[in-house]
């Protein structure tokens, strides 16, 4: 665990073993002490590293570490700013409400972030073991596609879409279930984060001095419409076609993930239009 204080609503929880560790992202299995309801604790450091504070400082970034504090405080808040966001789609069955968003102090430098989400099965979990019969896979497009079309009803983008943000619910719906919502209005003057560099984001998005791609969540989707139907074989390279033998998917699955962005689907709507014309 990173040197910070717990947040207060987690008193409540026995923390198991951080199951995922990544980039100054920890993830916790969170039991709640009372009832035995399963949860997923989540903590953001920021700094992801102490290094980073002296960078900005050597540079001249900032001009004190007091300013650099509160920037990071900035970025604390902000994060917590993507939990209320989700939330408030959460009114839909296309999202999981996040049961709680704390910032904590770390001991010297810097804050933690700590989101508190109800336990489900995610999608990367599933795609380890089977590969997705067409029907699933064109099901997950369309539950995917009505999750992006509501984030830009609400003027935003959703740039974190991968199979371990996709969660399943009891009765067996796609959700997403984690932050990644970046303004419209941002698009033409806002590089990616990168903290959302995957493979299930376009390659012009992973460079500092190029703008969030409008079709970044539409390729996301047609990523992990790729993944599910390789049976697990994530979309490194996007070999194409992948391994089935509806032409339809394929085709549909190819022009969402298209290297050239003037040729993917133009957005979600389009997509979703094209998955239901094969069903």
């Amino acid at each position: 665990m990173s040197n910070c204080s717990t947040a207060n609503f987690l008193s409540q929880f026995k923390l198991g073993e951080p199951f995922s560790v990544r980039r100054g992202i920890c993830c916790y299995p969170a039991t709640d002490k009372d009832n035995g309801n399963r949860y997923i604790a989540k903590v953001i450091s920021i700094p992801e590293k102490p290094s980073i504070t002296d960078a900005f400082l050597l540079s001249g970034t900032f001009p004190s570490i007091e300013k650099v504090n509160s920037y990071y405080k900035d970025q604390a808040r902000e994060l917590c700013k993507q939990g209320a966001i989700l939330n408030a789609l959460s009114h839909s069955k296309y999202f999981i409400h996040m049961t709680s968003c704390q910032i904590t102090d770390r001991n010297e430098i810097g804050y933690d972030v700590w989101f508190l989400s109800p336990y489900r099965s995610s999608l990367a979990q599933i795609l380890t073991k089977t590969a997705f019969p067409r029907e699933l896979v064109i099901k997950l497009g369309l539950q995917l596609c009505s999750a992006a079309i509501q984030c830009r009803e609400a003027g935003f983008l959703y740039v974190g879409m991968k199979p371990e943000n996709i969660f399943i619910s009891a009765d067996g719906q796609f959700q997403l279930g984690d932050i990644g919502f970046v303004p419209l209005s941002s698009l033409p003057y806002l590089a990616l984060p990168v903290q959302y560099y995957t493979v299930y984001t376009p390659k012009e998005c992973h460079d500092c001095f190029t703008s969030i791609s409008n079709t970044t969540d539409t390729f996301g989707i047609g990523a992990v419409l790729y993944h599910a139907l390789t049976g697990g074989k994530k979309p490194d390279c996007l070999t194409f076609p992948p391994a089935t033998d509806d032409k339809n998917l394929s085709d549909i699955i190819i022009k969402a993930c298209d290297p050239e962005p003037s040729r993917r689907w133009y957005d979600p709507f389009t997509l979703a239009q094209a998955l239901e014309e094969i069903v």
